[in-house]
């Protein structure tokens, strides 16, 4: 780049993007919506990957993770908890159906998402819970010996 180029105004960029068609744009916004995750030349609608929709809830004793997976089963979960960092990975497939699709809205997902757990936690005691499309998982504090909690 030459240093002693004049630096263009925010104008003269904006009418240079006025010049490209509309529809190149359109088109390349679609490609990039439609390729994301996917390796080259396969189906654009064949995988799709998303972070699940999570709910962190703090109570006394414990965390509560709440994550929606709809269409997945719980043999199709992977819970990973290290160093106060939950993750959650699912697969959900979806059958192909002998014939030609007219329409296709209904394609193979990846779930991943992770949380930070705000404090420590007993990883042995943690479970998990699929109903519903929703999965639950508790995570019970770890306590600390020294402190005994007065009861009423």
């Amino acid at each position: 780049m030459n240093p002693f180029q004049k630096k263009q105004s925010k104008e003269e960029e904006f009418e240079e993007e006025e010049a490209e068609p509309k529809s190149q744009k359109l088109n390349q916004i679609f490609s990039k919506i439609t390729s994301f995750g996917k390796g080259p030349k396969e189906d654009s609608f064949g995988e799709f990957r998303q972070t699940p929709l999570m709910d962190l809830i703090e109570r006394r004793n414990d965390i509560v993770v709440k994550a929606d997976l709809p269409g997945v089963t719980k043999k199709d979960v992977i819970l990973e908890i290290q160093d106060r960092l939950l993750t959650i990975r699912a697969e959900c497939l979806n059958e192909i159906e002998e014939g030609s699709y007219i329409r296709r809205e209904r394609f193979y997902r990846k779930y991943e998402g992770s949380v930070n757990i705000p404090v420590q936690i007993d990883e042995e005691r943690a479970t998990a819970k699929l109903a519903n499309g929703v999965l639950t998982v508790t995570l019970p504090k770890k306590t600390d010996p020294s402190i005994v909690d007065v009861d009423d």
